[in-house]
């Protein structure tokens, strides 16, 4: 696996910035523990970015995957290590029907060899091969490429672009999100957006988490995708190298990036349906693969 880099070609910058942008690490704080048995594990387990699974076939609408993975690391780890708290897939039709599609990262799997798990173990577990995997089963979505950022990317970029305008509408006041914000609008800095983003005391948790992502998300797209991020190239792309690893290729970036800038008003955000249920204990979102392929088929095709 070898870590995200750039040049000085405006398609790529933009597709860079989006790449770390797309998929930040906006989730919940108090994630399970990963015991060291199970970090061994994963060194051991893990597969090669660029295999590929011979079963996979291209969704119908003949499209290209990126999967973005957020890791919950704190800065100077850079280790890629840990639970995906934050699973997003950019879809690129070939009908032109672009989405940002977030993955519930408490969907209940079964995991190959560690029995009953949340989706956002399966790297912990199997690597990139196994959530690729996973997500397959789920959705009929094949995963081309795939992108890990840790918890510090996001602050920074978010920082180095100048902040966000974002307008909240009800109260979020979470002393575990550290969100504290009265209806209005603010220019959110990187540890602002982060809080607004990680929130959870809305009344559908984790659902109305996702809906705030992928809000920042529409929001950061039509404010910051401009000239202006031009002068900011060398800051961002120093956190790129730094705080993503991929095996994404110079035409991965400015495929992306050219997509975005032509589309970026037209792209549909989507989340994969789910009802939570708590199962000896433990709260999982259970999705029926079934409706879950038709819901996407409605949206996508």
């Amino acid at each position: 696996m070898k870590k995200a880099r750039g040049c000085f070609i405006t398609f790529l910058v933009v597709a860079l910035i989006i790449s770390i942008i797309i998929f930040f690490y906006i989730g919940n704080s108090n994630k399970a523990a990963i015991t060291e048995q199970n970090i061994n594990e994963n060194e051991s387990s893990q597969t090669s970015l660029n295999e590929s699974s011979e079963e996979f076939v291209n969704y119908n609408d003949n499209s290209v995957d990126y999967l973005f993975l957020g890791i919950d690391e704190r800065e100077n780890q850079n280790k890629f290590e840990g639970r995906t708290d934050t699973i997003i897939i950019y879809h690129l039709g070939k009908n032109k029907k672009d989405a940002l599609i977030s993955i519930p990262r408490d969907t209940k799997v079964e995991l190959k060899g560690h029995g009953t798990n949340k989706i956002n173990a399966a790297y912990v577990f199997g690597g990139e091969q196994m959530i690729k995997e996973e997500i397959y089963k789920l959705t009929d979505i094949k995963i081309d490429k795939v992108m890990l950022a840790n918890f510090s990317g996001f602050i920074k970029i978010i920082d180095a672009l100048g902040g966000v305008e974002i307008t909240v509408e009800e109260p979020l006041h979470d002393p575990k999100s550290g969100s504290n914000f009265d209806p209005g609008t603010y220019n959110f800095n990187g540890e602002q957006a982060l809080a607004f983003s990680r929130c959870r005391s809305t009344s559908k948790g984790d659902f109305d988490r996702m809906d705030r992502q992928k809000y920042l998300l529409s929001q950061l797209f039509r404010q910051k995708i401009n000239i202006s991020i031009v002068p900011k190239t060398p800051t961002i792309l120093k956190i790129l190298n730094t705080e993503t690893k991929s095996d994404f290729t110079i035409f991965d970036y400015t495929r992306l990036g050219f997509r975005l800038l032509v589309n970026k008003d037209n792209l549909k955000l989507l989340t994969l349906p789910g009802k939570t249920k708590t199962i000896n204990g433990i709260s999982y979102v259970i999705v029926n693969e079934k409706e879950a392929k038709e819901y996407l088929k409605e949206n996508l095709n």
